[in-house]
């Protein structure tokens, strides 16, 4: 196995008094909010870990964070049902948007900023137009619980993944269904736990819970790549494409307690780095050439790409 891509700038606990959910680095690199179950939103600087405030308002556990791409507005999403948008800097929550009728599980801001997708465990997509406080649409996507959206570079399309075992394609303009993608070999499907469009936008990471990550080529309903070595069996471990790298390279939290890097090239495993054994790695982000990755229990661990 290589050398570890990354070297540890730092490494502390979120202190979040529940199972840490979420952790993303703003757009601009100069901060990190943390979610929990606990009900509350953590904001840090990037660069030393020194922690900023907290912003609390959900009466359930929070899921999922986004950030606006001016790194002014930060959204979350809730057991309690609802979508909170906060203005990070006054620490204030400005906008409160409800519809879901279960837990909402994922979130992410369009490229202007003036669109958020949601799925829940309802089973529907919703996009809202947050300035306005309104939902634009809802879009019946799965028979199961939705655990994961993303929007390609230009939010032409959302990908929804769910526990159904589908990967779904849907153009944001119309909210048609633009294709179904299923990978159900033996005769069974695996619930679809994280979804990622590749930075071209022309493939999609998908991660299910047989320990397996598989590079779709939807645009053909074809698997082109599968990344094995990562556990992956109960949680939605979040997988980041590494393109600062020389080689292009897929990471994956794990179960296990470590980030595992694979070649996109080979699909072998080239590296592993713990983070907290033993619990699960449910977030990693990267910036420029920054990591952060974050395990249920807390443990927060900030790295930079090592210059050989």
């Amino acid at each position: 196995m290589a050398v570890n891509l990354f070297d540890l700038r730092y490494s502390q606990n979120t202190t979040h008094t529940g199972a840490t959910t979420s952790a993303k680095i703003s757009p601009n690199g100069q901060l990190l909010a943390t979610a929990s179950a606990d009900t509350t939103i953590k904001i840090f600087s990037l660069a030393d870990g020194q922690f900023i405030r907290t912003l609390q308002g959900h009466s359930k556990g929070i899921n999922d964070l986004s950030w606006s791409p001016d790194s002014h507005f930060l959204a979350s999403v809730s057991d309690d049902t609802t979508l909170m948008v906060w203005d990070v800097e006054y620490g204030e929550c400005v906008r409160v948007l409800e519809g879901h009728t279960y837990h909402v599980t994922c979130v992410g801001f369009n490229y202007k900023g003036n669109v958020l997708v949601t799925g829940s465990s309802d089973e529907a997509i919703r996009i809202w137009d947050p300035k306005q406080r309104k939902c634009l649409k809802t879009l019946s996507a799965h028979s199961d619980p939705i655990a994961s959206i993303d929007l390609c570079w230009d939010a032409s399309m959302i990908a929804s993944a769910s526990y159904d075992g589908m990967i779904r394609l849907f153009d944001t303009e119309s909210g048609q269904c633009l294709k179904t993608l299923i990978y159900d070999k033996g005769g069974s499907s695996f619930p679809v736990s994280y979804i990622r469009f590749s930075p071209n936008g022309k493939y999609l990471l998908a991660s299910t819970l047989d320990n397996t990550i598989r590079l779709w080529d939807y645009m053909n309903n074809k698997v082109v790549k599968t990344f094995q070595g990562a556990l992956l069996e109960k949680f939605s471990c979040s997988s980041r494409f590494v393109t600062a790298t020389d080689e292009p390279m897929i990471a994956s939290g794990s179960e296990s307690g470590s980030i595992v890097f694979w070649s996109l090239q080979t699909k072998k495993v080239t590296s592993m780095i713990e983070i907290s054994k033993g619990s699960p790695v449910i977030e990693i982000d990267l910036h420029d050439k920054t990591l952060t990755a974050v395990s249920l229990d807390g443990t927060l661990k900030v790295f930079d790409l090592a210059s050989y």
